[in-house]
């Protein structure tokens, strides 16, 4: 009888056995091809921040492989709340004392030889924060409106704060990666809620529209249904991307011989449209690589959000994956022309430290997350 119990259990032991994870393995690759490509289109685009670019890929680099292969991660856990007060300061003070460049005020200087943009950074810590919140109430298994409303408070402060830097495009992706982090939440919804929903749903663009967007954010959603209406002005950067896109054919003209971006009639070409450049340079065949390569981040990022086994490590694995997902999906949008231009970066292709910092430890949580449940499956045998 002994013996039979034995090897029931061990039979089943041997089913809860999960195999070897690759998706560490997977997030490093896509990591380190995207990381080269961006600093070889960055190269081409505009020599003058390459050299500030490679920095902050050294450094982010640094974070990820600390992040995703040394430090803990409840130890992150345990900063959420913290760190995420912190930069919701940050941002206010932004709107007090921040650096103002291209028309917006949304940076802070350390001392004098450096500044940082809080806004990138609390991309992450929305998603850790919202994580650690439902995993502090794990015991319960639905919630009602009232009982996430320092969630809600918290959406719609930090969507105000940004909005008004102004910064309309990362606003509105901390407000849409915040929905997607509650999308696998149990929320119970009374009628009351779904009426006031859907009010909301109405009223907002239209006060929007009519009391809080600025004439050149206007602008840029006008450009989106016509952007030959102002072909020299307004619409000007999407009809310059799509020329540019369209010109590289199936192979490309090839690296340095993009005529839109050496020519200088491509604006932004090292930030918000950066990927026009890769497109011009490369072609659709390079294109499709790109493509693959965060597709395949994505996927590894929703597999690892999928196998694991507490509620903080889901939400932050899906929080993370929704982040990356849509700043590339936007991005793509915005360069052809069927998204109005937010500002939004591409992520491991647009010069920019903060921007860049984020996206790195996004993906080294995102391996930190893949290491926690295989010491967890390893605990289970």
């Amino acid at each position: 009888m002994n013996d039979y119990l034995s090897h029931q259990l061990s039979r089943l032991n041997k089913q809860k056995r999960k195999e070897p994870s690759y998706y560490s393995f997977i997030i490093f690759f896509c990591f380190i091809a995207l990381s080269i490509l961006g600093l070889i289109t960055l190269y081409s685009a505009n020599q003058v921040y390459f050299a500030s670019q490679v920095k902050h890929v050294v450094l982010g680099s640094f974070l990820f492989f600390a992040i995703g292969f040394l430090v803990p991660l409840r130890f992150f856990q345990s900063l959420a709340f913290f760190t995420h007060f912190v930069l919701f300061i940050s941002l206010c003070l932004v709107l007090l004392f921040g650096h103002t460049a291209g028309g917006a005020q949304r940076w802070l200087h350390i001392g004098s030889f450096a500044r940082f943009q809080p806004s990138e950074f609390i991309k992450v810590s929305t998603v850790l924060f919202l994580a650690n919140f439902f995993y502090n109430e794990k015991l319960k298994s639905e919630f009602s409106i009232s009982e996430i409303w320092l969630v809600l408070l918290n959406a719609i402060f930090v969507f105000l704060v940004i909005f008004f830097q102004p910064d309309f495009g990362t606003a509105g992706l901390l407000l849409a990666i915040s929905l997607a982090q509650l999308a696998f939440v149990k929320i119970k919804f009374t009628r009351n809620n779904i009426y006031a929903f859907f009010a909301l749903l109405v009223t907002s663009p239209v006060l929007g529209w009519l009391f809080f967007l600025k004439p050149y954010q206007k602008l840029r959603i006008l450009n989106l249904l016509n952007p030959e209406r102002d072909p020299l002005g307004s619409g000007y950067n999407s009809l310059q991307s799509l020329v540019a896109i369209g010109s590289g054919g199936f192979l490309g003209k090839g690296f340095m011989q993009g005529t839109q971006t050496h020519l200088y009639f491509l604006p932004a070409r090292h930030t918000d449209f950066i990927f026009s450049v890769f497109s011009e340079e490369f072609g659709f065949l390079g294109c499709l690589v790109v493509f693959i390569l965060f597709f395949i981040l994505f996927s590894a990022g929703l597999s690892i959000a999928k196998e694991s086994g507490d509620i903080f490590k889901k939400l932050t694995a899906i929080g993370l994956t929704a982040f990356l997902f849509l700043e590339f999906l936007i991005n793509i949008a915005m360069v052809l022309g069927v998204f109005p231009v937010v500002g939004m970066a591409l992520p491991f292709f647009s010069a920019g430290g903060s921007s860049e910092l984020t996206v790195c430890v996004s993906a080294g949580l995102l391996v930190a997350i893949d290491r926690s449940n295989q010491r967890s499956s390893k605990d289970l045998l």
